[in-house]
C-alpha cells in the first residue's frame, strides 16, 4: 500500500472517529447496585438482631481462616476440625470460637516457620475430654 492511501485511510478513519465522538451522549451512565447470591443483606442482619459489623468481621474471619489454611495445608484442616468439633463447620461456630479459630490459625502459622509443632505449641487438644 501507498503512502498516499495510508494517509487517505487516516483521514477517513479519523472523520469518522470525529463524527461518532458527536453522537455519543454526553451523559455519564447511571449506576445501580448489583448483589451477589452470596451478599449479606444489610436489613436482614439488623433484623434478626445482629449488628451489622459482626456479620461482616465473621465473614472476614472465615476468609482468613481459609487463607491461612491454604498456606498450613494439611496440617493447618486439623486444627479447623479441631474447633468444629460439634458444629457443620466455621461459618457455624460462635463468634467467640471463631476469633479463637483464627487466634490458633495464626499461632499454627508462626510455628510453621519457626519449626515448633502444634503439640508443642498446645494447638492440638484431646478429642474426648
Amino acid at each position: 500500500m501507498s503512502n498516499k492511501k495510508f494517509e487517505e485511510l487516516a483521514q477517513r478513519l479519523a472523520a469518522r472517529t470525529e463524527q461518532l465522538r458527536s453522537e455519543a451522549p454526553a451523559t455519564r451512565p447511571g449506576l445501580h447496585l448489583v448483589r451477589g447470591t452470596n451478599a449479606i443483606d444489610p436489613d436482614e442482619v439488623l433484623a434478626a438482631g445482629c449488628r451489622g459489623q459482626t456479620a461482616i468481621m465473621t465473614e472476614w474471619h472465615c476468609r482468613m481462616i481459609r487463607n491461612i489454611r491454604r498456606r498450613c495445608g494439611e496440617a493447618g484442616q486439623h486444627i479447623i476440625d479441631q474447633a468444629c468439633r460439634g458444629v457443620a463447620d466455621i461459618e457455624s461456630l460462635p463468634h467467640e470460637d471463631l476469633i479463637q479459630l483464627h487466634k490458633d490459625m495464626e499461632r499454627a502459622e508462626e510455628c510453621l516457620r519457626e519449626g515448633i509443632s502444634f503439640h508443642d505449641a498446645g494447638l492440638l487438644r484431646t478429642h474426648y475430654r
